[in-house]
């Protein structure tokens, strides 16, 4: 199933947050933009929480929101970054709740879907445990067992990894992979790590205009002339700091390598990647040499 948008375009107080916004989402796609970049507004107008001032929102074939025309559908679910699950409930009464409030009436069934959907998520053995007794992975994972109730065949997470570190986010990676073989999935984040490992293609934004669309090889491209490592000993470390373009860095043995973007040859040229062809973009370092 693919989403696109055409010219969408959102102004909050005079000031544009989208601007004639062009994009095309299938497979597990990932939207990359640094903070106020407008992924999150974009999120919720795919979504059918916000409205907008010009453009186009079809799944398929079909329009499905304008700017005088926003509509809900099942086929979507959206998590949001900051979810809010009831605390003292079991996670068990949590679904079942949101079931209800869905419109499920016979107990028998809605039980079977309760089950079904907390085995898509792996929490199954935590199926009556208090929603405070789960670490915040766990949450996160209950916030999209509740959208898997809906059977939606698209779903948009928004910031799904942020605060997440070490095991939680590498099992909460491989949980969106697993989804995106079933659904199409839309993440949007900051964070490059998260787009690299999951996403088959991405879109960047800034300041609320596309950068770019495209695979993460032809991102990774973006940087393919201007990616290079230093060995620096510890001493010299703060001057490159303070006039390279400096990517990362780590220690071996007595040095410092640090991977620089540059539109001059510096140290060794490498290959690219992502984060480099994503820094390019942002920080406007020149593609290549002529």
């Amino acid at each position: 199933m693919e989403i696109q948008v055409q010219g969408l375009t959102k102004i909050i107080k005079k000031q544009p947050i989208l601007s004639n916004v062009s994009l095309s989402f299938s497979g597990v796609y990932g939207l990359l933009g640094p903070n106020g970049a407008g992924k999150t507004t974009l999120m919720k107008i795919l979504a059918g929480l916000a409205s907008f001032q010009s453009g186009s929102v079809f799944i398929g074939e079909e329009l499905i929101s304008t700017a005088t025309y926003v509509k809900r559908t099942n086929r979507i679910g959206f998590l949001p970054h900051d979810l809010m699950i009831y605390p003292e409930l079991k996670m068990y009464d949590v679904l079942e709740h949101i079931a209800i409030l869905q419109g499920s009436e016979l107990s028998a069934t809605y039980h079977k879907q309760i089950k079904e959907v907390a085995e898509q998520v792996h929490l199954t053995d935590h199926l009556y445990k208090q929603i405070r007794e789960l670490s915040d992975e766990m949450r996160r994972r209950v916030g999209i067992a509740q959208l898997l109730l809906r059977k939606p065949s698209i779903l948009l997470f928004d910031e799904p990894t942020a605060g997440l570190v070490g095991e939680e986010r590498v099992r909460f990676h491989n949980l969106l992979k697993q989804l995106g073989q079933r659904h199409t999935v839309i993440i949007s984040s900051h964070i490059v790590e998260d787009i690299e490992f999951l996403c088959t293609k991405i879109g960047i934004i800034r300041d609320g205009q596309v950068l770019f669309e495209g695979s993460p090889e032809t991102l990774k491209e973006k940087a393919a002339h201007c990616t290079y490592e230093l060995y620096v000993p510890p001493a010299e470390l703060d001057e490159v700091i303070a006039t390279k373009e400096v990517v990362q860095m780590h220690e071996e043995h007595s040095y410092m390598i640090v991977r620089v973007l540059s539109d001059e040859p510096v140290g060794r040229p490498v290959c690219p990647r992502l984060m480099d062809g994503y820094l390019t973009l942002l920080k406007e370092v020149p593609q290549g040499l002529s």
